[in-house]
């Protein structure tokens, strides 16, 4: 499903001194039946965060980011069945197999305790932690680890639209009293050998068996016995805003998605702190590395006459650019036609142009202006990169529109 900028301008726009008039239930395939509000700029998270709205006296809150605005909290052990929900039978089995799988693996032995109930969360734990697929929903006390779990991987090129990101807010003192919300738990591991959920300040949800977390929260809090007056008297359009209180949804525009990270680095939250391993080092590593020789290629640029279209030949082509060598000009003279386009420094038009043409030039495969499939992956491909590289958003829509048309002249010569 593509979503259209008219569906995002229906949800309405955080509002700090409005909260309950910031949310709408949208009760679609994207936001589901979750009270959803809306950020145009990941900056704008702290004041959200801020908000009485989100500081109640005795409630704490739990945070989840997603990189995908259509992503739903769906365990991964659900994933495999064909209704996305987890039944008792296929949990049971999933942990049985793992129980046996992993004798003479593991040094603690009470893990096989297949008697102890405490010690079945504690090996979903594990599991969850080694790549078994697990009724588990990972979760954390800090939002701006929710912020960067949303934010710390780019998008795909070959991927749908993706315009905003997400972060789940859910009332953790709700959903644990057991006289409120008895089928949903809240789990927090004894056991942290390796150190990531100290580091992640992490907890766990279990979601329902039969149900998705979703559908059993509705079902809890639309009960007429649950014990909200304010919830119960509410008209139609106050009720997303009350319902919010107990979980709601923070779609936050995709922008500018290095200089969040940037940002959340100066907090000390990055791969390296939150994944107190070999592999968060690594990641961290890969990434600041990534990070350094992005910015040396943009002041390179900036130093660099911007290169006009010449008809001079090139030494030596790559085989991937041969399709656009004759109309790489054309690309860059499109992004510098746009009025927005002068908000930009020409080092960043010129970035823009190349990353444009090495992309466009290996998805042109034979008779790609005869397959609709291939220009929709074409112009989405178009989008994530102006928005990875911070071209101007009002004038991205022209660019994607007419990239096709330039693309076309250059194959035609």
């Amino acid at each position: 499903m593509t979503t259209s900028t008219s569906y995002w301008e229906k949800i309405p726009l955080w509002n700090s001194e409005n909260p309950s008039q910031s949310f709408e239930i949208t009760a679609d395939n994207i936001s589901g039946r979750i009270p959803v509000t809306r950020l145009e700029h990941w900056r704008d998270f702290s004041s959200l965060l801020e908000s009485q709205f989100f500081n109640r006296v005795d409630i704490q809150c739990i945070f989840r980011g997603h990189r995908r605005n259509d992503w739903e909290m769906t365990p991964t052990l659900a994933r495999v069945t064909q209704n996305g929900i987890v039944t008792e039978d296929i949990a049971k089995r999933q942990l049985e197999m793992f129980r046996k799988a992993i004798r003479g693996r593991i040094s603690d032995h009470s893990l096989l305790d297949d008697e102890n109930e405490r010690e079945h969360d504690e090996l979903w734990s594990i599991g969850q932690h080694h790549g078994l697929m697990t009724p588990l929903l990972d979760w954390t006390y800090s939002p701006y680890v929710a912020l960067f779990f949303a934010f710390a991987k780019e998008d795909q090129t070959d991927e749908k639209e993706n315009p905003y990101r997400a972060v789940y807010v859910l009332n953790k003192s709700f959903i644990s009293d057991d006289e409120l919300c008895p089928d949903i738990r809240v789990f927090e591991p004894k056991k942290d050998d390796h150190g990531r959920l100290v580091s992640q300040a992490g907890l766990f949800t279990f979601s329902p068996y039969d149900a998705t977390i979703e559908n059993k929260l509705t079902e809890v809090l639309t009960d007429e016995d649950f014990p909200d007056d304010e919830l119960k008297s509410a008209s139609e359009a106050e009720q997303p805003g009350i319902l919010a209180k107990y979980i709601c949804k923070v779609y936050i525009k995709n922008e500018e998605q290095q200089e969040c990270l940037k940002h959340l680095r100066r907090m000390n939250v990055h791969h390296a702190s939150l994944f107190p391993d070999l592999i968060g080092a690594a990641d961290y590593c890969n990434i600041f590395m990534a990070e350094i020789e992005r910015d040396k290629a943009l002041q390179q640029r900036q130093v660099e006459p911007v290169r006009e279209a010449v008809a001079e030949e090139p030494a030596q082509p790559a085989q991937s650019d041969l399709p656009l060598s004759h109309n790489a000009g054309s690309i860059l003279e499109l992004l510098k036609s746009t009025p927005e386009s002068q908000e930009v420094e020409p080092s960043r038009i010129q970035l823009i142009a190349d990353e444009l043409n090495k992309y466009l030039s290996k998805s042109m495969v034979v008779d790609w202006q005869a397959r609709d499939t291939v220009q929709a992956e074409m112009k989405n491909a178009t989008r994530v990169l102006l928005r990875k590289y911070g071209y101007p958003v009002n004038a991205r829509d022209t660019i994607v529109e007419n990239i096709l048309e330039v693309v076309g002249r250059g194959s035609d010569q």
